[in-house]
């Protein structure tokens, strides 16, 4: 695996509260931090690559080698009571998202990826 989103409920338990695990989602290529918003979670997969140690040459690692190796970055819009996967958007995005995240405004979610496009993708309905 290469990453997911795990969500906890926190709940009380003789008379001390804990975290409990609710929901775990897919693999998702590099989960990154997501966004909450009208009850649904908002995640994407950078689909970037970030080895940097090769058995092959060690250390010797640059950033053209990592970027010809990344994938294109997805975006996920998951149930936030159940991690119930309600979107994806597949391959619609082109290229991989690197020191990016997601934000949430007036219905929307925006994604900015490596090749400097911006996508907005509409909220669902809820």
């Amino acid at each position: 695996m290469q990453g997911a989103i795990v969500a906890f409920k926190l709940e009380e338990k003789s008379g001390k509260l804990q975290l409990t695990p609710a929901w775990m989602s897919r693999d998702m290529d590099h989960a990154e931090p997501p966004v909450v918003a009208n009850g649904i979670v908002f995640a994407y997969g950078s689909g970037e690559d970030t080895t940097q140690a090769y058995p092959d040459r060690g250390l010797d690692d640059s950033s053209p080698l990592r970027i010809a190796a990344s994938r294109h970055a997805t975006l996920y819009a998951l149930d936030g009571e159940t991690g119930k996967e309600l979107y994806s958007s597949g391959d619609q995005i082109a290229s991989f998202a690197h020191w990016g995240g997601l934000s949430v405004a007036n219905g929307r979610v925006y994604l900015g990826t490596f090749d400097s496009v911006l996508y907005s993708f509409g909220l669902p309905a809820r």
